[in-house]
């Protein structure tokens, strides 16, 4: 197996390697196959079509070097005119060309392969479809360029490409500057990298000068986490790659992109300076409430939060909903978005207009007129959108509604009544709500809107909650994920059995969590309805409403 001949690497037909698996031939001239990436072995490839399908090498006719003799036999280092690389770039790196003999172009391109400093094969890329296959040995080679850099510089300029690592350099060349450049040797995979760690770390500072799409800036990330924080910088340009920067003449801008380049951090790490301006603006009190002791204990509500609010089956929980969408429409002049899963949106759309008129237009005997149950669902145009699915569960769905809610309608409130019907026919409701509360946080954030929940209650282990009893955060279903994603969470508490009237109709509204300041946690203040004007007021002392 030693006298195996190594001709060249292909895809692999078991994993996704695109280029890992080393075709050899043997003695008799069989051919097998080892792929560096999976680690299998393929004893029989055949050339006719046999069981490995995707690798059928023709040898017998086919002109081409499938040596590292060969290949220096049939080519040149010559410029590279395609590229606007010169003569002297090319023999630095050793990128030797073969021409069509018949039109005298560039035909192939041979970028030199090294191990421990010895070529030990080379890349052959096709200028014609830009196919690449490797000649001799690939296996924990360095990158390429690496003979060029020496070691222990200041500064060392890593490219994705062969062909970005000599136009990167001759752009520094045009400047007046001799700078270390080199490349991966296999596109956007950093295992050249790991392979030659000891090496890198010399170097005091390394700028990554990848592909300004998304594979090229995802592998600038993944190369930049395998050093110390602070030693790598992520360029930056207005070309795919820096062979494209060279091609349109921009080796002045490349050239300031490196020193533009900015020190990598990991995703969500920020500097003083980078929140400064933001973080000296004044503290300013978020939006009304429609009962002011719950604005004093708040501040006021605000963007990108999340409110709960829970309490027992007919205690007042969707009365709390529509107070709010009130207050907001009327008070705010906001539109609201209206996402009621379990009441159809014509009774919704009555119990709303009623509060214009004090009215429950909502009921046969409310005493009111259809004109005014017409003017004041009219006056609801516009700033009340809802929707219509009754019984709703499917929170892909809502997301989709909330999104179009919010980006195409301008909506920057949205009521969700109630949170629990999401989850009710999920096989595991605790990991579904956990999924449901991660993106309904990270949903607010990026859209920058506020989101008001209702959710259901367990049974308590005293009081009923229809009798009054006392709620608590631990008691919303899924109450790790609730307590967790949630900014601040209520709770309602009502004696629906009670015999005295006042007592039916009188609500104490608690803070459960308060994640802002920590202040409102505990307060609790009464709510009063009426059912002559079907409106939730905030029951006052005689002497007003206390300081808090």
């Amino acid at each position: 197996m030693s006298h195996d001949i190594p001709l060249y690497k292909t895809s692999c037909i078991e994993c996704s390697s695109s280029d890992a698996m080393q075709v050899y031939q043997r003695h008799d001239g069989t051919l097998r196959g080892y792929c560096y990436s999976c680690e299998k072995s393929f004893h029989k490839l055949e050339n006719d079509g046999g069981p490995v399908t995707a690798v059928k090498p023709k040898f017998e006719g086919q002109k081409g070097p499938y040596n590292v003799a060969g290949v220096e036999q049939v080519t040149t280092i010559s410029e590279i005119v395609t590229r606007k690389i010169p003569k002297d770039v090319s023999e630095k790196y050793g990128i030797r060309l073969s021409f069509n003999e018949e039109t005298g172009e560039e035909d192939k391109h041979y970028y030199p392969i090294r191990v421990d400093g010895q070529i030990s094969g080379y890349k052959e890329r096709q200028v014609s479809d830009k196919t690449f296959r490797v000649i001799g040995s690939a296996v924990d080679c360095e990158l390429f360029g690496q003979s060029t850099c020496g070691a222990n510089g200041k500064l060392l300029v890593i490219t994705e490409g062969e062909l970005d690592a000599v136009a990167a350099y001759q752009m520094f060349k045009l400047r007046g500057k001799n700078y270390r450049v080199c490349s991966l040797p296999n596109g956007a995979n950093i295992k050249a990298m790991k392979t030659n760690i000891e090496w890198l770390e010399t170097f005091d500072n390394i700028f990554l000068a990848f592909d300004q799409d998304g594979p090229g800036q995802d592998c600038a990330k993944k190369a930049a986490n395998l050093f110390t924080p602070g030693k790598v910088k992520i360029m930056h340009f207005s070309e795919k790659d820096p062979s494209d920067m060279l091609k349109a003449g921009k080796e002045m801008e490349f050239f300031s992109a490196l020193y533009s380049a900015k020190e990598y951090r990991p995703d969500g790490i920020v500097s003083v300076e980078d929140i400064y301006e933001e973080a000296i603006k004044p503290v300013e009190w978020g939006l009304s409430w429609p009962w002011e002791t719950l604005t004093k204990a708040t501040y006021g509500y605000r963007r990108k939060e999340i409110y709960g609010i829970g309490g027992a089956s007919g205690g007042g929980k969707t009365e709390y909903c529509k107070e709010l969408i009130d207050h907001i429409i009327n008070v705010h002049q906001n539109p609201v978005g209206v996402i009621f899963l379990e009441e159809p949106v014509s009774k919704t759309l009555k119990v709303l207009a009623g509060k214009k008129f004090n009215k429950r237009f909502h009921v046969p005997d409310g005493g009111w007129t259809i004109d005014e149950l017409k003017s004041g669902i009219s006056d609801l145009k516009g700033k009340v959108y809802l929707y219509n699915h009754f019984g709703g569960k499917d929170w892909e769905a809502i997301k989709a509604k909330i999104r179009y809610m919010v980006i195409s309608l301008g909506i920057k409130d949205i009521v969700l009544d109630h949170l629990t019907a999401l989850i009710a026919q999920e096989d595991n409701e605790y990991k579904a709500l956990n999924r449901i509360m991660e993106e309904m946080a990270s949903l607010t954030q990026e859209l920058d809107f506020t989101l008001f929940y209702v959710s259901h209650l367990r049974k308590p282990g005293g009081t009923p909650h229809e009798e009054g009893g006392r709620v608590s955060a631990d008691q919303f279903k899924g109450s790790g994920a609730i307590v967790y994603w949630s900014n601040f969470l209520f709770g309602i508490e009502r004696n629906q059995q009670a015999e005295d009237d006042t007592e039916r109709n009188t609500t104490l509204f608690r803070i459960l969590k308060d994640r802002n300041t920590g202040l409102g946690t505990g307060r609790t203040f009464e709510l009063w309805y009426d059912h002559t004007t079907g409106r939730w007021r905030e029951k006052k002392d005689d002497d007003g409403l206390d300081d808090l």
